[in-house]
């Protein structure tokens, strides 16, 4: 079984906001790292963690579930989860599950 990928690069963002490119799948295989990764990279921010998923080609239920912990652990610092240019397969499971209900979401 071939291990999923996931990479992400930060890409900028102002003074009160960093921004990550997120490519790959993000699945029960990679979201541990994600998680990890995205707590790390939030300390830099002030106001807004801003996650471009324009590169991300798989989203299941467990990365859901994981942009769900870190839009909730963004909140208890104060800072706000944005998910911007989301495509269209993971798209439709961030919509059905009502992600973009509780996390500001720009669709691709």
């Amino acid at each position: 079984m071939a291990t999923a990928e996931i990479s992400m690069t930060v890409v900028g963002g102002g003074p009160d906001t960093v921004a990550v490119a997120v490519s790959g799948e993000l699945d029960i295989h990679t979201v541990g790292r994600v998680e990890s990764e995205l707590a790390g990279l939030a300390g830099g921010a002030k106001r807004e963690l801003l996650l471009d998923l324009a590169g991300v080609t798989f989203c299941d239920s467990s990365g859901v579930e994981s942009l769900l912990r870190v839009h909730e652990r963004c909140a208890a610092r104060g800072l706000r989860l944005s998910l911007r240019r989301v495509q269209r397969l993971p798209g439709r499971v961030i919509r059905a599950l009502g992600v973009d209900r509780a996390v500001p979401c720009s669709f691709a």
